[in-house]
């Protein structure tokens, strides 16, 4: 402000308040020309140079106290001579104080017409409609001839009536246009800008009245004469004073006229300091708004918050209806929207380059008004179309590199239209915005990347825990779908060496899809996947329609981009994994592709590691296997009992709903459920007669030598090693080793020790014939609830068919 105010024509000052005195800290041109002083803000000037005056100095104290815009007449030497100056003082940032000061005519004047505008002084610090009912009172008390008065301000392109005394209270805020108020001057527009004063008299004022709205002017009595003042400055109409006299045609006289100019020119000083405080607020507000836009920007951590907010804001302060975000893609043919206030602009619309107003922001790279998008062609209109004229701003959002991303543009409610100070606003936002969306989409990125690399970490880990290949396949594609565009994603499977099947497909594809497989063989060689794959080298293309090797099926279900990467393993051709779009083409980002070659090569290894730990664990099988059928040949068991009972316990597991490493768990304890026999000697062991009570409690050792003896290999479960050391414990808590008795033996022990006597009563041993089932089955269920669990015996019969007949 103080920079613009520098070269005007009236004085202005920077005061500095003191405790009861100030000092001038700065003045300019016009100022420093009349008074010959130039205070500085590093060489301020003592107030009582300007105003010698104390009393003077302590009315100006007194005044600025109040913190409020205060007007104050006071004598100050101009040019040589003393004057009366009209000063007009506002707060800045405390302690200072910016005042205008405004030299009087310096002509004589009327000593009532004094008197009457020291009153007019006294109102200078109300409010404006309390100010223009002073000076409208004075003036009827002061200027000769005049009985009432009003007072009309041009806002826009309207007079309205601000202040009236003499006349109907209706007349307050009626308005009229401004050819209308040009007739009832009648002078013509030049003379009015001039600020030539006009009288008329009752013959015109009837005639002006027949012809317009002005009617409201005719008080209790008919006008017989009116004074309109133009209230002007520098060719600019700010309004007119209108006096009237109810009494004479020839009431008005150049006195009249002299004295009506002095209250014009207070109305006028008032009107000025009201519209240059008003854009000063204004430049305030707009500061104020450009920093709340930028701390939003600042402070959105997406781009969501980003348009969310700042769309908010724009709404509130520029009066707009609907605001809309739109960012350019598809190599900048296509304008999307990313968010918009308006129902008809839904996030993801597409506006096609030349289509919209908004597209020549993005070409021009400047912000577009267009007054009334009705009138204007260029505009690409969205929903119902609304009564009267509606303004339309647009502004490119321009990135730190200075490329277009996008645009933002909003239109005004009806009627309303944007002035210069939302214009500043509305590019001043658009700034902000485009800035704020490349630093949001770098975060985003490497948000992305972040979690795109967090993914592929706890794949790779799935993976490794991971032993069935189609599930492995599964959670890799939905990864990969997760990371990019692509809608849907397979997993081929080679059969028979040369036709590829979807083993798993996930994601969204047409129902069509995998009924095409069962239709049309594709076989190692054909199409983008089959090549691929024999290739053993990956594939992608944009559009599949422009394949030359595609399969016409494909094309006709809406197949567009693809890509495939092989699966091999031990250097043999697998399968392979692809990824697809339908309907449409995708533009994955360029480490999509290493993206799935990554996901396969550890698939590969995945499936490598998968082959190795079948080989070790058949080869464990066999061994633990080997184990048994060598045990039951040292005891003389029944050839076969080994193989009987690991197939029974883990059938009957099942049954009992234990599922996966738990199974083999149990079938490995019944291969080696008597591995301690290894420790107890032949005599004993092969022994025909009954054995000793020394003999039977060392024969009872087996079950914890067995233990002991299978305790230091680490990758034993638990499981297996309870069924060696509790396998003779029984349920009435008379077994051994420990004498746990119900729940206390473990599950699996319980269960197996129901297969051991059934395989006993079964099958024919050295020293026994088998019993037949409904002796199997009754004995059973003589020892439930005694040596074995009841609720498993009750399982086990449901299970062995021949058993539920005995």
């Amino acid at each position: 402000m103080v920079a613009a105010l520098h070269d005007a024509e009236e004085a202005f000052v920077v005061l500095k308040m003191h405790d009861d005195d100030f000092e001038l800290v700065h003045a300019n041109r016009a100022f420093v020309q009349r008074t010959g002083f130039e205070p500085r803000f590093d060489r301020p000037l003592p107030g009582g140079r300007v105003y010698a005056d104390p009393d003077h100095r302590s009315a100006i104290v007194a005044r600025l106290r109040s913190g409020k815009r205060c007007q104050l007449r006071l004598p100050l030497t101009l040019e040589g001579r003393p004057r009366t100056v009209h000063s007009v003082f506002f707060p800045l940032k405390p302690p200072y104080y910016a005042g205008l000061l405004r030299e009087l005519a310096p002509e004589q004047q009327m000593v009532q017409v004094f008197r009457s505008l020291e009153r007019v002084k006294e109102a200078l610090d109300r409010t404006p409609a309390e100010f223009y009912a002073a000076v409208l009172t004075s003036a009827l008390e002061s200027v000769p001839g005049a009985d009432a008065g009003s007072l009309w301000i041009l806002q826009g392109d309207r007079f309205v009536c601000t202040a009236q005394v003499g006349h109907t209270p209706e007349l307050i805020d009626f308005s009229v246009s401004f050819e209308t108020e040009l007739r009832w001057y009648g002078q013509g527009e030049a003379a009015m800008r001039q600020g030539t004063p006009r009288i008329i008299t009752r013959r015109t004022i009837e005639a002006i009245n027949s012809e317009t709205e002005i009617a409201l002017l005719n008080s209790e009595r008919p006008l017989q004469a009116n004074l309109l003042i133009p209230i002007v400055r520098g060719g600019e109409v700010y309004g007119t004073f209108n006096l009237d006299s109810v009494r004479s045609e020839n009431a008005f006289t150049i006195e009249s006229i002299e004295a009506g100019r002095l209250f014009a020119e207070e109305i006028l000083g008032f009107l000025e300091t009201e519209r240059r405080e008003q854009r000063l607020r204004g430049r305030l507000a707009l500061l104020e708004r450009i920093v709340e836009i930028n701390r939003i920007a600042r402070r959105a951590r997406s781009q969501g918050q980003l348009y969310l907010e700042t769309l908010t804001a724009l709404r509130r302060y520029i009066g707009s209806s609907h605001v809309t975000v739109f960012l350019l893609e598809e190599d900048g043919q296509v304008l999307r929207v990313v968010a918009s206030t308006t129902p008809d602009l839904t996030a993801g619309m597409r506006i096609p380059r030349d289509r919209g107003a908004s597209w020549i922001a993005v070409e021009e790279r400047r912000a577009v008004h267009i007054p009334d998008i009705y009138k204007d062609p260029r505009v690409f209109h969205f929903g119902e179309r609304r009564q009267g004229p509606v303004a339309l701003l647009a502004a490119p959002l321009i990135d730190g590199s200075g490329e277009v991303v996008g645009v933002i543009s909003a239109n005004s409610r009806p009627h309303q239209g944007f002035g210069e100070g939302e214009l500043a606003f509305f590019e001043a936002s658009a700034e902000a915005i485009g800035m704020a969306t490349e630093r949001l989409k770098a975060l985003g990125e490497a948000t992305r990347r972040a979690e795109a690399y967090r993914k592929l970490i706890v794949l790779s880990t799935e993976i490794e825990v991971l032993e069935n290949p189609a599930e492995i396949a599964e959670r890799a594609l939905r990864t990969i779908l997760e990371l990019t565009p692509f809608e849907a994603g397979v997993f081929y499977t080679l059969r028979d060496g040369e036709r590829l099947e979807p083993d798993v497909l996930v994601g969204d594809y047409p129902s069509r899809f995998p009924r095409i497989y069962e239709d049309h063989a594709v076989r190692l060689g054909e199409g983008l996947v089959g090549s691929a794959i024999a290739g053993r080298k990956g594939g992608a293309v944009h559009d599949y329609r422009d394949y030359p090797g595609a399969l016409e099926p494909f094309v006709e279900i809406g197949t567009r981009s693809i890509l495939v990467e092989p699966l091999w393993v031990k250097g043999v051709p697998y399968g392979g994994l692809a990824v697809l779009t339908f309907g449409h083409p995708a533009a994955p980002p360029p480490e999509a592709r290493y993206l799935v070659q990554l996901t396969a090569r550890r698939i590969e290894r995945a499936f490598e590691r998968i082959g190795h730990l079948t080989t070790l664990k058949e080869a464990r099988e066999a061994m633990f296997r080997a184990f048994g059928v060598a045990l039951e040949r040292r005891d003389y068991e029944t050839r076969g009992h080994t193989e009987r009972v690991a197939q029974l316990s883990t059938r009957l597991a099942r049954a009992l709903g234990l599922r996966g490493g738990e199974l083999e768990a149990v079938r490995w304890g019944a291969y080696l459920h008597d591995i301690g026999k290894l420790a107890i000697p032949d005599r004993i062991l092969l022994k025909e007669g009954p054995l000793s009570e020394d003999e039977w409690a060392l024969m009872r050792e087996h079950t914890e030598i067995g233990f002991q003896m299978l305790e230091p290999i680490p990758f034993l479960p638990d499981s297996t090693r309870n069924i060696v050391r509790y396998h003779h414990e029984r349920w009435d808590g008379s077994g051994y080793p420990r004498g746990l008795s119900g729940t206390e033996i473990p599950l699996e022990a319980r269960l197996f020790a129901v297969v051991d006597v059934f395989d006993a009563l079964a099958n024919d041993r050295p020293y026994k014939k088998r019993w037949s089932p409904r002796e199997v089955a009754r004995e059973l269920r003589e020892l439930s609830g005694r040596h074995l669990d009841p609720v498993i015996v009750d399982r086990f019969l449901q299970l062995h068919r021949p058993l539920r007949r005995g």
